[in-house]
C-alpha cells in the first residue's frame, strides 16, 4: 500500500494537481483500501460499483462528495495501476448551487467587532475589505501590499494570480496590525508554529464570531460570504509621492 501511495503522489504531482485534491484524491482511495481491508490494486469493478453504493445509501454521502471519490478512483486506476477497466465509467449530477446568503454592512461589522481576539479581527477584516477567499487571506505576506493601493494574491483559485483594491481603511488597520505584532514573513502567522494558519482555523474565527453575534444566517463554507460594501472598495488616489515602504506614515493621508 505504501508503494502504491508514492507512486500515486508522483502521478498527481506530474498531473500537476493541486495540494487540497491530491489530499482528498488520497483519501478517497484510503477510504476504498480501509471499507475492503485490502489493498486498493486487487479490486474488481464489481467491488467499487458496491462501494460507491454503500457511500450513497449507508452513508448517505450527498452527490459532490461521491464525485470526488470517483475520480479520484479513476485517476488511480488510470494513472497508476494503467488499468483501463476498473474505473467507473460514469459521474454524479451535481448538487445545484445555491446563491450565498449575502449579510448586511451592519450585520458584517458587528461579526468583526465580535471577536476578542485583536489578530482575529485584523484578519476577518482584511477577508472582508479585500474580498479574499480564506485560502488567499492566511498566505499573505507583508511584500504584497502594493503602495499603489493594491493587494496581490499569489497563487489564488486555480493556481491564478490577481490583484485587489487596498481601501485607505485597510491599510490603516494593517499598518496597526504590523506594528503590533510585528509578522516578519505571513501577515497572519498561527502565533503557535509561525506558519500559515488553516482553512478550517478561518472558517472557525469566523463562525465563533457570527455566533456571538446570534445571527442564525451567514453560515459559510468561507468568510468571503458576505457583503461588500462601496466605501471599502473606493480606490484611493495614487500620488507619485508615494515610499517603497507601506509601513511607514510617508504615504498620502488617510
Amino acid at each position: 500500500m505504501r508503494e502504491l501511495r508514492q507512486r500515486m503522489i508522483r502521478a498527481m504531482e506530474l498531473g500537476n494537481l493541486s495540494k487540497n485534491t491530491q489530499r482528498a484524491y488520497l483519501s478517497a482511495v484510503s477510504g476504498l483500501a480501509r471499507h475492503y481491508m485490502q489493498s486498493p490494486d486487487k479490486m474488481t469493478k464489481a467491488m467499487v460499483e458496491d462501494y460507491l453504493v454503500y457511500l450513497k445509501k449507508g452513508k448517505g454521502q450527498a452527490s459532490n462528495s461521491r464525485g470526488v471519490v470517483v475520480c479520484a478512483l479513476r485517476f488511480f486506476c488510470r494513472h497508476v495501476l494503467c488499468d483501463e477497466e476498473t474505473p467507473p465509467g460514469f459521474g454524479f449530477r451535481r448538487k445545484p448551487r445555491k446563491l450565498p446568503t449575502v449579510l448586511t454592512q451592519a450585520q458584517v461589522w458587528r461579526i468583526i467587532n465580535a471577536t476578542d481576539n485583536t489578530r482575529h479581527r485584523f484578519l476577518l477584516t482584511a477577508t472582508y475589505s479585500a474580498g479574499l477567499r480564506a485560502r488567499e487571506v492566511i498566505v499573505l505576506k507583508p511584500e504584497h501590499i502594493d503602495t499603489r493601493m493594491l493587494i496581490t494574491v499569489e497563487d489564488g483559485k486555480g493556481g491564478k494570480e490577481r490583484y485587489t483594491l487596498l481601501s485607505e481603511r485597510l491599510l490603516k488597520e494593517l499598518r496597526q496590525h504590523y506594528r503590533t505584532f510585528r509578522p516578519k514573513k505571513w501577515l497572519f502567522p498561527s502565533p503557535h508554529t509561525g506558519e500559515p494558519l488553516c482553512y478550517e482555523s478561518v472558517r472557525s474565527v469566523y463562525e465563533d464570531a457570527r455566533r456571538k453575534t446570534g445571527f442564525k444566517r451567514g453560515q459559510a463554507s468561507t468568510p468571503i460570504d458576505m457583503a461588500l460594501p462601496p466605501t471599502f472598495w473606493r480606490p484611493a488616489t495614487i500620488s507619485t509621492r508615494y515610499r517603497s515602504s507601506w509601513v511607514t506614515d510617508r504615504c498620502p493621508p488617510l
